[in-house]
């Protein structure tokens, strides 16, 4: 079962080790953009991943692009485990028994993705509606919900029909393809074309790959095929692609701070800190995420961090 690891790894070595108990368990492949690549590399040696693919995008277009590449690089009867890295999983091994069911059912022709039961009216995280059982304790899909509203969260997550969705998926190699060539014919075909080969070891995608849209695996295929199954997933999930997340699983002081760099805090409590370049300081705030590149600084309530994604977009408008 290769491992697939789309996006930009932040923490890639835990993901990478993550599926090493699961028998069948084939070589990782990663998708990844070149500022990661050094990164990757001395997370595979760390584990002993001889064989690998790493496939490096000139320019990040989502997930759909990099599930589709890694589709096209692999067998078709092989089982993807697609897996965001930025993801924490704290129970491995019932993520494993979970990956392990999943598989089964990608074998068959379906398109498995997980769902967390909600622990919070959580408005940063997409949702999906259960349908009905399907086998071997998964569900059908009845819609995907985009990320909601205060009082559309609060109600999803106390109604007992929706889960959070993990953007996690399983399928076969060949079946992403299917997927694919019948709901997105033209980015398959542009990313084929820039695909130079399979590997193994380290493959540059060419050039034309820029030119794919970028969209998530989410919108271009889960939201459209009749494949979907989901399965709830109890192995303690969260996603650190939020700061309230990133907080909340980091070392913290006693009065609740987490820090990264060189920081002066007086009278901070509840906050996220993170410095790259420079020393940064933080008087008398409660409950913020401070965070300083050598490209830009972000001061923002940590209960108003989803509204950073529209603010960069913006930036780059």
């Amino acid at each position: 079962i290769p491992q697939l690891f789309p996006g930009a790894p932040g923490s890639v070595r835990s993901h990478l080790g993550l599926l090493g108990g699961l028998a069948g368990a084939g070589a990782p492949v990663v998708v990844t953009g070149g500022r990661h690549l050094d990164l990757v590399r001395s997370s595979l040696e760390r584990l002993g991943h001889t064989e690998h693919l790493v496939l490096v995008e000139p320019e990040g277009r989502n997930t759909a692009p990099a599930v589709a590449a890694a589709s096209l690089a692999l067998d078709p009867d092989e089982v993807m485990v697609v897996l965001p890295s930025d993801h924490l999983i704290r129970d491995p091994a019932r993520f494993r028994s979970a990956v392990e069911r999943a598989a089964a059912l990608a074998e068959g022709g379906s398109v498995v993705t997980f769902g967390i039961t909600p622990t919070r009216p959580e408005t940063g995280y997409g949702y999906i509606e259960i349908g009905e059982p399907a086998y071997d304790g998964a569900h059908r899909v009845a819609r995907f919900k985009e990320k909601p509203g205060e009082e559309d969260a609060r109600r999803m997550a106390s109604d007992g029909r929706h889960l959070w969705n993990s953007g996690m998926f399983v399928l076969t190699a060949g079946t992403a393809r299917a997927e694919f060539e019948r709901l997105r014919p033209d980015m398959v075909e542009a990313v084929a074309a820039a695909l130079p080969g399979s590997g193994p070891g380290v493959v540059a995608l060419r050039e034309g790959f820029r030119g794919v849209e970028a969209i998530s695996f989410d919108h271009a295929v889960m939201e459209h095929t009749d494949r979907a199954l989901v399965l709830e997933l109890d192995a303690g999930w969260d996603d650190l692609g939020s700061y309230v997340a990133l907080h909340a699983h980091s070392p913290q002081d006693a009065d609740g701070n987490a820090v990264t760099g060189r920081v002066i805090l007086d009278g901070v409590t509840d906050s996220l800190v993170v410095a790259r370049s420079r020393v940064v300081a933080v008087v008398g705030l409660s409950g913020v995420a401070v965070v300083e590149t050598p490209e830009a600084v972000l001061v923002v309530p940590l209960d108003q961090a989803q509204k950073v994604r529209e603010i960069a977009e913006e930036a780059e408008s």
